[in-house]
């Protein structure tokens, strides 16, 4: 793990401790670490949910059947098996 020192103004740093006593946490590095693992959840959620847009205003919806799951799988394959060759030349 590394090390980052930030240098805070004192009432950000009485702000961090307090948060810190309130959560019953030991050091304000995990209060930090805290922090941050919420923000990248956030981002990761805020992403998959754009994509998720995306993708509903991408056009119709389709019937998605065991067939249609097949019929991917073919061509997943077909373009393996195209790669493969090229590998192997």
């Amino acid at each position: 793990m590394s090390t980052i020192q930030i240098t805070l103004p004192e009432p950000l740093q009485r702000f961090v401790q307090h948060q810190v006593a309130e959560l019953g946490l030991d050091q304000p590095d995990q209060y930090i670490e805290q922090l941050l693992e919420e923000e990248r959840r956030r981002k990761r959620d805020e992403y998959y949910y754009q994509k998720c847009l995306e993708g509903i205003a991408s056009g119709p919806a389709i019937p998605v059947t065991s067939g249609f799951w097949d019929a991917v799988a073919d061509e997943v394959e077909q373009e393996l098996y195209g790669i493969r060759s090229k590998i192997a030349q």
